[in-house]
């Protein structure tokens, strides 16, 4: 018994002859000749040394190996096109694990439409995210772990490529009893600043301290905090006021006012691995985001 010879198409002309029960009629769907189906049964029953049917000049039957071939081949041929499905899937990005890093404030903003708008387009794909502080998501996207980024800030690493960047206005987080009106970054600078370190998130503490180095001073910090939340909380009780991108303000949305700085952003960035094995996954989710995100670049 030679089994290295059997294809998938012997499996194929096989089964159309065994639901047909008829050689002519297994033909005609297969759209082949008959002579050609009858070798490849022959060549079929050669290699596994058996005989599949049973023919007179008026009925063709299956004997018992091949009843039993019968149920096997359809399921061989139904694993078979599964797997072929599943690969090609994966081939296009359809199929597989994606994994993205966030900072724990862009959830806060388009970040879960884009979401879920992947999944509801690639409903095959494992998709898995990860909270966790700018420095840990770019350890993550150069070490591989995370496939995507989406960080604060215009920082540049030589691991990592920018995908995409848009900005987002930064707006000023005073106590309520502010004097109202609009707030310009010239009146905060006589105020002290609650802020996080930097070390929790270098890019975004940059470009906040850059900013207001260009209206000519830089921040007292008199608190630090490592969640937004407690900055709001901490400006509520009096012990300064911060300045955070737009989309903290509706975390503790009466706690404080949340005012908008004229001019002054910051900017979000999704970041990739600059070397390693493609994931065709990323490109699916990068074009959703495209469509998604303001003003992309």
């Amino acid at each position: 018994m030679d089994l290295n010879g059997i294809e998938l198409s012997h499996l194929r002309y096989f089964l159309a002859v065994a639901e047909e029960l008829h050689f002519g009629r297994a033909a005609l769907r297969l759209h082949i000749a008959q002579p050609p189906l009858t070798r490849h049964i022959q060549i079929l029953e050669s290699r596994l040394d058996c005989r599949l049917f049973e023919r007179t000049s008026r009925s063709t039957r299956l004997t018992p190996a091949g009843e039993l071939l019968r149920d096997r081949a359809r399921a061989i041929l139904a694993e078979t096109n599964l797997a072929f499905q599943t690969i090609r899937r994966a081939a296009t990005g359809e199929e597989g694990q994606l994994t993205v890093a966030t900072a724990p404030s862009l959830m806060l903003g388009g970040l879960p439409k884009i979401i879920r708008a992947f999944r509801r387009k690639f409903p095959h794909v494992d998709f898995r995210l990860h909270e966790m502080a700018t420095s840990a998501i770019l350890q993550s996207v150069t070490t591989g772990t995370a496939d995507l980024g989406f960080v604060r800030g215009r920082d540049k690493d030589p691991h990592v490529d920018t995908h995409l960047t848009w900005p987002d206005p930064l707006v000023a987080i005073v106590p309520n009893d502010f004097p109202k009106g609009t707030v310009s970054l010239a009146q905060l600078r006589a105020h002290p600043f609650v802020f996080f370190p930097r070390h929790i998130g270098p890019s975004l503490y940059d470009e906040v301290m850059a900013v207001c180095r260009r209206a000519g001073f830089t921040p007292a910090i008199a608190q630090e905090a490592r969640q937004w939340s407690s900055i709001i909380s901490l400006v509520s009780a009096g012990m300064g006021v911060s300045l955070a991108p737009q989309s903290i303000q509706s975390l503790l949305p009466k706690a404080v006012r949340f005012v908008p700085i004229p001019r002054a952003n910051t900017t979000v960035r999704i970041i990739g691995r600059k070397t390693g094995a493609a994931n065709p996954a990323i490109e699916n989710f990068l074009q959703i985001c495209r469509t998604a995100t303001p003003t992309p670049s």
